[in-house]
């Protein structure tokens, strides 16, 4: 059977589901509604989704076949009229699980291992209680296979293993692990702290301190994320603004000249996101298994987001949104958790691994760039699951098509898309708030950065006076001339 594509749309009565079913018979289909659950059969297409809230048929359902554009448009009615039904555009988290089956007609069988505690869109003061818990500065330990298992695992969720065994004899210039298949967590770090200090430049770093032009224009660089969180901002501020104004106002939208004022109306609709799902990114989460995780470790699953962001947000900002030939090293470079397999239990931890590598690898190595990157990386929390999730398709899709480091999407990156359209809300908004308050002295960093600005200064100012000579020098020998 093949999933068709599709996207799901509603109003305050009804669900919409447009299903791409080209070069059919229209009246073969077969559709069933029961409870959450709706279903579609045209051979050779099947869909089953698992939405927010219950559905039924009624007089007002109805299905409509467009030959021409070879798509189904089905509206079905809510069990609860004006109930809202969040994550619609989520598409891997509306599809029914991989090898779900039912184990009587019309009763869905439950998962092997069920949620406990209440579904995503009826959380309760204890959910968000544990989101608050969560201590991002005391680091915990890291659950680590027995000592006498000869195998390393690694990946989401620690649930991966074998997928190094001959890294060395390919063309993987992210890795910097020796040999990932016999390493522990405890000597991956060991390793990528040894190889930062061995390839930190301080000429390199240096240099881009003094020379820092284009890193300035890099740092004055508007990206989407930003511009759409300014939206909200600003529709927010409207919203309190128009709830203090009175009910009835005059309004005057002509100048003293009699003229229309144009400048006074706007066809601008404030609430259209600049970050919609595009049809290449259904496609992908489309094609996404729909898995429930038992984390292992569910801090270290949420830190590991926020080193995957600055790699990505670093990209991000030095290509000005237009991914290039090295976005996919840049990234698997500068993250901790891709090219070194590490886990964090601590915030800071992460925050200085990522600027540690920032300064060490890329082309543009600066303190402030890293610090607007850890900006970017704040908005992307800000902004919730779904920027988070629009990064990661985008970097899934830079891995899949690498001939090498596609590997990085397997153990990373795709359950990364999964899991995060069913991570906690409140954690994502808390740690944003950790992050936009979160401090880093240069000195913690582990290199004497502070001295070497000093030095840096100091040439700097040396080459200004040799310059200024030279130019007198000119002058005088112009006026003997």
């Amino acid at each position: 059977m093949i999933t068709p594509t599709f996207k799901v749309d509603q109003d305050n009565d009804s669900v919409t589901i447009v299903i791409n079913t080209p070069y059919v018979r229209a009246q073969d289909v077969d559709l069933h509604v029961e409870g959450s659950e709706f279903r579609f059969y045209l051979r050779p297409y099947f869909l089953r989704l698992h939405l927010p809230g219950n559905i039924l048929e009624d007089d007002d359902s109805k299905a409509v076949y467009d030959p021409s554009a070879g798509q189904f448009t089905i509206r079905v009615t809510k069990e609860t009229k004006g109930e809202h039904f969040v994550d619609l555009d989520l598409l891997t988290k509306l599809l029914a699980r991989t090898g779900e089956t039912n184990a009587q007609p019309n009763q869905p069988k439950k998962p092997l291992i069920e949620v406990v505690g209440g579904t995503e869109e009826n959380l309760g003061e204890t959910e968000i209680q544990d989101a608050i818990d969560f201590n991002w500065e005391l680091p915990q330990e890291v659950s680590e296979m027995p000592e006498l298992t000869i195998t390393a695992h690694y990946g989401f969720n620690n649930q991966y293993h074998g997928y190094f065994t001959h890294v060395q004899e390919t063309m993987n210039e992210i890795n910097e692990i020796t040999e990932p298949e016999k390493s522990t967590v405890e000597s991956r770090r060991a390793e990528r702290i040894e190889s930062e200090n061995n390839h930190f430049d301080e000429d390199h770093y240096c240099m881009d301190f003094i020379n820092n032009e284009e890193i300035k224009d890099l740092i004055n660089y508007k990206s989407l994320f930003a511009k759409e969180l300014k939206r909200l901002q600003k529709n927010a501020k409207n919203a309190e603004e128009k709830a203090s104004k009175p009910l009835i106002q005059e309004i005057t939208p002509m100048d003293v000249s009699g003229d229309l004022d144009m400048d006074g109306l706007s066809i601008d609709d404030a609430n259209e996101t600049l970050l919609k799902f595009s049809s290449k990114e259904d496609t992908m989460m489309r094609d996404l298994p729909n898995k429930e995780y038992l984390l292992s470790n569910e801090k270290s699953t949420y830190l590991g987001l926020v080193d995957l962001m600055f790699a990505y947000c670093y990209n991000y900002r030095v290509t000005e949104g237009d991914n290039n030939v090295e976005s996919v090293w840049c990234i698997g470079r500068i993250s901790p958790t891709i090219s070194s397999l590490d886990q964090f239990t601590v915030l800071k931890d992460v925050i200085i691994s990522c600027y540690r590598r920032a300064l060490t690898y890329p082309l543009y190595r600066n303190v402030a760039l890293c610090e607007k990157v850890l900006q970017d990386v704040y908005i992307m929390f800000k902004l919730g699951k779904r920027a988070i999730l629009k990064a990661l398709l985008d970097m899934k899709y830079l891995f899949d098509h690498h001939d090498v480091y596609y590997v990085y999407s397997k153990i990373f990156l795709d359950d990364y898309c999964v899991w995060i359209q069913h991570s906690n809300d409140n954690v994502l908004k808390i740690l944003a708030h950790e992050l936009h308050h979160f401090k880093l002295e240069k000195n913690e960093l582990g290199w004497d950065i502070e001295e070497l600005e000093q030095i840096a200064e100091q040439m700097k100012d040396m080459e200004d006076e040799m310059e200024q000579e030279n130019d007198q020098d000119m002058q005088r020998a112009e006026m003997i001339l």
